[in-house]
């Protein structure tokens, strides 16, 4: 609510409170008025209290789409679209360029056989096949690792939750206790069909 709502309202009840006075007598009037003041500060906390929680919710529910946005991110990228895994593979692919090229030049000079050749290539090319196999299981001992820090992450986020939860139901009673003792003190207060001068 805001500030000048309170003082609208509070204006509001000291008319009422001066016009129930002349009616009532002070006794009544002090009762009634008391009870209307604590039920305006009961609603008021309600109130706060949801406008807080409210916050706390929308907070909470955009952590988790963060949260969620960086488990997707990290957990689903390509393992060969990183920098480091790009320049190992660029490493191995030059390396392989340049044996391939010493290979032709030494089987020109020397005469190889064919099955040599194809032999020697295929070294290369099992080097090539390991650089993928040692970046594929770098990926998914990372992908693990995403894994349990994303549950890690949601439990505590679910935990928070909970928490929130408890809080609101916790202060949704104590107000509702608090608003019956104020409207019971109010009604026992007031002398009800009888006339005091």
């Amino acid at each position: 609510m805001h500030q000048s709502g309170i003082m609208a309202t509070l204006s509001l009840l000291a008319g009422i409170s001066f016009a129930a006075k002349k009616v009532m007598g002070t006794s009544k009037f002090m009762n009634g008025l008391n009870g209307a003041l604590g039920l305006y500060a009961g609603v008021k906390g309600m109130l706060d209290s949801a406008d807080a929680a409210s916050r706390q919710r929308k907070l909470l529910s955009g952590a988790k789409a963060e949260e969620e946005g960086w488990f997707r991110r990290n957990y689903y990228s390509d393992f060969l679209n990183n920098s480091s895994a790009k320049a190992a593979i660029k490493r191995v692919e030059n390396t392989l360029r340049r044996q391939n090229q010493q290979n032709r030049a030494y089987n020109a000079i020397n005469g190889t056989t064919h099955e040599h050749a194809l032999a020697r290539n295929r070294q290369g090319l099992n080097s090539l096949e390991n650089v993928y196999t040692s970046l594929a299981a770098m990926a998914d001992d990372k992908k693990n690792r995403i894994d349990s820090i994303h549950r890690q992450n949601r439990n505590a986020l679910l935990s928070q939750e909970m928490n929130y939860a408890l809080g609101d139901e916790k202060n949704s009673a104590l107000l509702a206790k608090n608003g019956l003792n104020l409207l019971q003190n109010a009604v026992l207060g007031v002398n009800w069909g009888k006339e005091t001068r």
